[in-house]
């Protein structure tokens, strides 16, 4: 059976379809999953309020050194904000599912790693206190 130019023609350009579609549609995925990523680290930076875990590790931290301090770390830890409903709207829901899982997972690493940083510069103070002999919280040493 002879096939034709025309035929030839048609398997190539279908062949090319054939590997295209598949390449743009990961494409496409690739792109959603960055662009929801890249936006949910801007979005948690800005709203995550370091200062505040910073003090109230850092207070805990000087009340009662370093246990008292681990109450802030755990409470960063624990806590889970959602996103703002409104940076969502009309987003696709894999785009919507990246942004919160990735929004959630910013937000607990800047707020442990500032109780963290709050917590460790407590129980120096904390420890520091004890060594010039200021204790003003006395009945709670452990010296």
């Amino acid at each position: 059976m002879k096939r034709g130019l025309l035929f030839h023609i048609l398997v190539v350009l279908m062949s090319g379809l054939i590997v295209n579609f598949p390449l743009q549609a990961i494409a496409q995925q690739s792109t959603t999953f960055t662009d929801a990523r890249t936006a949910a680290e801007y979005d948690a930076e800005d709203d995550v309020n370091t200062a505040v875990w910073l003090a109230a590790g850092g207070i805990l931290g000087v009340a009662g050194n370093l246990p008292l301090g681990a109450i802030a770390i755990g409470g960063a830890y624990v806590y889970q904000p959602v996103p703002p409903a409104d940076r969502l709207l009309g987003k696709s829901a894999e785009y919507i599912t990246i942004y919160t899982d990735t929004y959630k997972a910013k937000t607990r690493n800047l707020r442990l790693s500032a109780a963290a940083k709050g917590a460790l510069g407590g129980a120096a103070v904390f420890c520091l206190l004890g060594v010039v002999k200021i204790r003003p919280w006395a009945d709670y040493t452990f010296w």
